[in-house]
Formats: structure tokens, C-alpha cells, sequence
């Protein structure tokens, strides 16, 4: 009767703001990527 629930332990589940700020990391790394390599085929 003392066993935790199962949803106890599940992952929460991702704001929308955490998983707006998630897209927005991973596009920013991609811009990053991209300059990284114009600038490699600049010089």
C-alpha cells in the first residue's frame, strides 16, 4: 500500500516555455555551425 504510484516517477513532462527554449538552442547551435563554416570558406 506504501509502493509510490507509477507517475511518481515518470519524466515531467516539458513546459512549453523549456521546450520553446530547447528549439531555440538548437537553432542557435545550427547558426553557429553554419558561420563556423563560412568563415572556413572565406579565409
Amino acid at each position: 500500500m506504501d509502493d509510490p504510484k507509477p507517475e511518481a516517477h515518470a519524466a515531467p513532462k516539458p513546459t512549453r516555455l523549456e521546450k520553446a527554449r530547447r528549439i531555440i538552442e538548437e537553432y542557435a547551435a545550427e547558426l553557429g555551425e553554419m558561420i563556423k563554416k563560412l568563415r572556413q570558406k572565406l579565409n
